[in-house]
């Protein structure tokens, strides 16, 4: 597995999928998650394996950076003008060299600005201890880059973050939304993450809507964004952008 991932970050061999992020009133795309495969047909086409195994090797920080370099790549070869969500662990963000990273990096892109990028903090664990987590966070601001805190409702790490980070958007995960429409509990959970939202000030994406069902339990909770299998799969940004 060592030789593997090394592999894959010298030839730099992962794929870059987009996943629309779709206004709940409206039905229109507002933005895009960047959702990123191994090479395909192996162990480590899944990006659970894919970054499970790139953690344990000490390979994660360069194979993210990979990932942003990719997604600048895709957005300026497709001219995409829409949002975009990149997903960042805690402890990568945190790492001494990562604003300096990404600063070289967007200076090959110079048409694309900072603004229109969102860092999403996957990750069901502590931010807790990571030693310049913070402070990167806030020169990111300082940039222009938003923040999102993905896997809301899944645990309390992630409602610790946002404590901490007051992030400008919060994602709402999976385990909240399914079967929403047919759980109270569930709908009444969803409240009280809108609530946490609005006393932070952010927007709140719904993640993993799979039925008009639970399409249905946003729209009427006023719900910002979705995404999800519902409105759309991941596919390659280039013909997502024709679809949409």
């Amino acid at each position: 597995m060592m030789y593997k991932i090394n592999k894959i970050v010298a030839k730099k061999e992962i794929t870059m999928l987009a996943q629309p992020i779709i206004n709940v009133a409206t039905g229109e795309v507002k933005a895009w998650e960047m959702l990123t495969r191994g090479p395909r047909g192996t162990s480590l086409e899944s990006p659970l394996q894919l970054f499970s195994i790139a953690g344990q090797t000490g390979s994660l920080y360069e194979l993210e950076l990979i990932v942003f370099e990719k997604t600048l790549e895709q957005i300026a070869k497709t001219g995409c003008l829409q949002d975009i969500f990149i997903n960042f662990t805690p402890i990568t963000i945190g790492n001494e060299r990562f604003v300096r990273g990404v600063k070289k990096m967007l200076a090959n892109h110079k048409n694309i600005p900072p603004e229109q990028i969102t860092l999403e903090i996957t990750e069901r664990d502590s931010i807790e201890g990571i030693e310049n987590f913070i402070y990167n966070i806030k020169v990111l601001r300082t940039l222009g880059f938003r923040v999102a805190v993905d896997d809301t409702g899944a645990g309390y790490a992630s409602l610790n973050s946002i404590s901490e980070i007051m992030p400008d958007i919060i994602k709402i995960d999976r385990s909240v939304i399914q079967g929403i429409d047919t759980n109270s509990v569930k709908e009444s959970m969803l409240k009280g993450l809108l609530l946490v939202a609005k006393e932070t000030g952010s927007l709140v994406v719904a993640e993993g809507i799979e039925s008009e069902g639970e399409a249905s339990v946003l729209s009427r909770n006023n719900v910002d964004l979705a995404q999800g299998y519902f409105y759309a799969r991941p596919d390659t940004l280039t013909k997502s952008l024709k679809s949409s």
